[in-house]
């Protein structure tokens, strides 16, 4: 028999658990607290490696890598555009031969990651459920009619909402308490991964609120490359399916000290 996560507010939508191994449940000091707070737990691991800048060197440098990262994050979904196509159609000129889903995706991930950009740049971007609503909204609005919206707040209200709710409150005290930032991003995209607040673009919304943390306070953009996904996928569904991010934060942590 199968188990159902926690606190899945509708259960369906999550992967069956996978079968206990002794590694899954290795020791750690606070492991009822991490789950309580965030509803994922984590060992320790070697921030150190996502080196420091400063806070306005890592924005030109996310601004100047923008198709960068919007073809690494598309790439990720499965999307076709290769980065020149990528640069050509955020310059304007129509590229052939892709699904329209596939344009409109790009076009989504562009917008989100300029508009971020300008929360960034004039020092509005906070860990705050609007924040992270707006880039939703603009990410899955062509994927969802709730886009921007957690589940069951939209269109197909069902119960669970207030426990979303409930779980994003509880995720951002645990950040306030965070004193090192890098770590703060980690939890926060592994968390929101992890619950899927949305009822699509649960990850590319992680994505740009975990940049958005870590340029705020002086470090560059972890951009996952395309030719990673698997490694992704495979974390991925590790912390769906045991609640353990150590995994996906150590992945996370290698794509950064890679790109130095």
């Amino acid at each position: 028999m199968t188990k159902q996560p926690r606190w899945a507010p509708d259960p369906e939508t999550y992967a069956a658990r996978k079968a206990t191994t002794d590694d899954t449940y290795r020791e750690v000091a606070d492991r009822d607290a991490q789950l309580r707070d965030t509803g994922i737990w984590w060992t320790e691991v070697d921030t150190a490696r996502i080196l420091p800048s400063d806070t306005d060197r890592a924005w030109r440098r996310f601004r100047a890598s923008l198709p960068e990262l919007v073809w690494n994050a598309a790439t990720l979904e499965g999307n076709s555009f290769t980065l020149p196509e990528v640069r050509s159609l955020l310059d304007g000129i129509t590229v052939g031969g892709h699904r329209a889903a596939d344009e409109l995706q790009v076009l989504a991930l562009n917008e989100a990651y300029g508009a971020l950009r300008d929360m960034i740049g004039y020092g509005r971007f906070h860990i705050d459920k609007s924040t992270s609503d707006r880039l939703n909204r603009i990410v899955a609005l062509h994927e969802t009619p709730d886009a921007g919206r957690f589940r069951g707040e939209g269109t197909l209200r069902r119960n669970g909402s207030e426990l979303l709710r409930a779980r994003f409150a509880t995720l951002r005290e645990r950040l306030a308490e965070t004193d090192d930032p890098r770590l703060r991003a980690l939890i926060y995209f592994c968390s929101a991964a992890r619950t899927r607040f949305y009822a699509g673009g649960n990850e590319r919304t992680a994505l740009l609120m975990m940049t958005g943390i870590l340029i705020s306070n002086g470090f560059d953009a972890i951009s996952i490359p395309g030719a990673r996904r698997l490694e992704l996928d495979h974390a991925l569904d590790t912390v769906v399916t045991t609640d353990d991010a150590t995994e996906l934060m150590s992945f996370l942590i290698d794509c950064a000290a890679s790109a130095d």
